[in-house]
This record gives C-alpha cells, sequence and structure tokens, in this order.
C-alpha cells in the first residue's frame, strides 16, 4: 500500500487548552484524505492569501474566506471554496481585476479556468433571468444522480414501489428508532440507506421541505432500520419532483415590506416568495411525544438563505423555554448574516426581525413583560 505523507490540523482555540501527561500540546492527525486526493496541506493556501493580499486584496472581517478588492467603482468581492474562486462584478473595470488575479495565479499555480457567465459552481446549477434580474440555485443531476441508484423508477417512466407520503410519511419518520446492532458491522441494506441519507444531506440545501423528513432520519443513521429507506427514498421522491425549482433570489417583483408579522403568529409558504430583506423566522416542539426539536428559517433577497431542522440538546420545562432557544438559535443565524452582508459592503440599517408564534416568548424576548411561566427558568 502506498503511504502518504501525514498531515496535522491545530485545534480549535475552545480546545487549545488540552494537553498530553507531559505537558505538550495536542493537534489532530489526518489519517485518511478526502476523495483520494493527496492533502494540499496549509502552505498552499497561505501562500494563495499572500498572493491575494500582496494584489491589494483585503480579507473580510468575520468572514475569513471572503475577499474584496477596492475597485474605483465599488468593491470587486471574491468568496474562495477550496480552490474554486466565485468573483462578484459590476463593472467591465472590475472584471478587469479579477481576470488579472486569474492570469496571475495561472502563472503561479497552473492553469486557472475563467468563466465570466458560470453555470455552475459548488455542486450548484446556476440560471439567470436577467429580464427580471434573478438568480435561480438546482441541483438536477445530483438528484438525478441518487434517483438513478435508489429510485431508478422515477427516470425510467416506471410505476413507483409503495412508499408512504404527506401524513403517513411524517408518521414514519417521526416513528423511526434506532435498530439494534448484534455486531459492529453495518448490514449491507444499512449501509445503503446511510448512502441515500448522506445524498440527502447535500440536497437539503435547497430543498427545505424535506428538512424535517431527513433530521428524523439522521437521527437513526448509526444504525437505520429497515423502514428508513422507504423513508429516505420517498423523501428523494419528493426532491426530484422540485428538481428544477430550486430557490431563486432577485426579481422585480420583491416584497419590500415585512412578511413576519411581530405577533403571535409568524407563517411562511415555501412555495411563495420571501421578501427582499433579511429576516428570520424559529419555531419549536414541546411536549410531543417527547421529539423535542427546532427550526430556523432566514430569508434574503427573495430565497431561503438558511434553514435547518435541529435536536433541542436541553431538557426544558415549557414550551416558552423551548421557543426561547429556537428564537436564539435564529438570532445567531441572523447575526452572522448581518456580518456578511456588512463585509461585501452592503450593511442594515436597523433591527432584523425573528418572528415567533409563542405569545410568552415575544414578550420576553422584546421587554414587555415577564409571564408566570418563566419561573421554570429556575434552576438550583
Amino acid at each position: 500500500r502506498q503511504e502518504r505523507p501525514l498531515t496535522y490540523l491545530a485545534l480549535p482555540s475552545t480546545l487549545a487548552h488540552l494537553t498530553d501527561d507531559d505537558g505538550s500540546p495536542l493537534c489532530v492527525e489526518c489519517a485518511s484524505s478526502l476523495w483520494g486526493e493527496e492533502p494540499a496541506g496549509r502552505e498552499w493556501q497561505d501562500r494563495f492569501y499572500s498572493e491575494l493580499t500582496s494584489r491589494g486584496w483585503l480579507r473580510a472581517e468575520d468572514v475569513n474566506d471572503l475577499w474584496t478588492f477596492p475597485a474605483p467603482d465599488g468593491l470587486c468581492r471574491l468568496l474562495v471554496v477550496v480552490d474554486d474562486l466565485l468573483f462578484s462584478e459590476d463593472s467591465p473595470l472590475q472584471r478587469r481585476v479579477s481576470r488579472d488575479l486569474c492570469a496571475h495565479l495561472s502563472a503561479l499555480f497552473g492553469d486557472v479556468r475563467y468563466d465570466s457567465n458560470p453555470t455552475s459552481f459548488k455542486g450548484f446549477s446556476i440560471s439567470r433571468d436577467r429580464a427580471s434580474r434573478s438568480l435561480s440555485l438546482t441541483m438536477p443531476q445530483k438528484i438525478v444522480e441518487a434517483a438513478r441508484q435508489h429510485l431508478p423508477e422515477l427516470l425510467d417512466g416506471q410505476p413507483l414501489p409503495p412508499l408512504p407520503a404527506g401524513k403517513k410519511l411524517a408518521d414514519a419518520a417521526d416513528g423511526l428508532l434506532l435498530a439494534p446492532r448484534s455486531s459492529h458491522k453495518l448490514t449491507p441494506p444499512q449501509l445503503r440507506t446511510q448512502q441515500l441519507i448522506g445524498s440527502l444531506k447535500f440536497l437539503e440545501l435547497l430543498h427545505p421541505r424535506i428538512s424535517l423528513i431527513l433530521h428524523r432520519l439522521s437521527c437513526v443513521m448509526s444504525s437505520p432500520p429497515a423502514e428508513a429507506y422507504d423513508v429516505a427514498r420517498a423523501a428523494l421522491a419528493l426532491a426530484h419532483h422540485e428538481k428544477d425549482v430550486g430557490i431563486t433570489y432577485g426579481g422585480l417583483a420583491l416584497s419590500s415590506s415585512p412578511r413576519f408579522a411581530a405577533a403571535i403568529a409568524a407563517n411562511v409558504d415555501l412555495s411563495e416568495p420571501a421578501p427582499a430583506h433579511l429576516e428570520a423566522l424559529a419555531d419549536a416542539t414541546w411536549g410531543d411525544r417527547n421529539i423535542y426539536i427546532y427550526a430556523v428559517l432566514l430569508t434574503f433577497g427573495g430565497g431561503a438563505i438558511m434553514h435547518q431542522t435541529k435536536k433541542l440538546a436541553l431538557i426544558v420545562d415549557s414550551s416558552m423555554e423551548a421557543e426561547a432557544i429556537a428564537s436564539c438559535k435564529a438570532a445567531e443565524g441572523v447575526s452572522y448574516a448581518r456580518e456578511i452582508l456588512r463585509a461585501i459592503g452592503v450593511p442594515l440599517e436597523g433591527p432584523t426581525l425573528i418572528g415567533t408564534d409563542n405569545l410568552a416568548n415575544m414578550r420576553v424576548g422584546s421587554l414587555r413583560s415577564a409571564p408566570s411561566r418563566a419561573r421554570h427558568f429556575m434552576r438550583r
């Protein structure tokens, strides 16, 4: 077997205090590289970033992979994802700046391909409607690849196998439990289920409808039961039905008024466009068959920029407390989204609305009052 050089990573700041028995600092040893590629090491990244700095690019504050170049007619922006570069240009002069950088990098590292109208990036397919000034992100090829392996009937036009749908699908997902393991190795059907769940995790980025189902599947991924495969295939069928839809940003008909009312109710219809400015919506469950989860949705520019469904890691004693945790998680996302917008040169003025459907949570969060149920927050 070919031996590869070992690669080491420094510990994150939260673990930097850890040492071995003699006091030596610890590090992380990377046993294998991703996707079979040779590890690049940090030297390449350090040199790449030093080249950006030497040519006048500035690293954005609090957004490590975002760079800006102060051109005479505005900011030229650069997003770095490993070895993929995405430029945001508003004028021919800024386009010349990005072309010059790519030519310089080609001379240093080899051929760097430049496409002024990219149709894909980081696994997403990109389409534009310049008349309405909108941009859509989809991933039909990824969905087709998953369907070809796990649900070929979607591609062949054949009748689908009996799969749960609607409320039956939701109940089946809620009822999933870890399968008992008789050995350390998973069975081939379990490995197949894990593979499909992994594919769905990538598809979830553009398909919020499967987020809750995928959360249920992720909870049993370490040892999936037999019925998890049909639940996963049903989620794949939902994504395939909307494979060419994805998420659209921009457009001339965006609403400039807040969608979420700052009242007891805050709902969103995923089939309708979101407002133009940054907004957030958070919700949580409590006392529902001991299933404690929260969901967060952030929208900007007419589409979702973040959506997630997570398990509540705390044991809470009231719905107000669960909703408060969800609102705090939404606030974390809003805070970082505002930092990104500030970094790209479009800082937001005024507060950002975080919607909730819990009256007590709204009153406490807005400092209006302290409901009697707040006594549940007391801890010894």
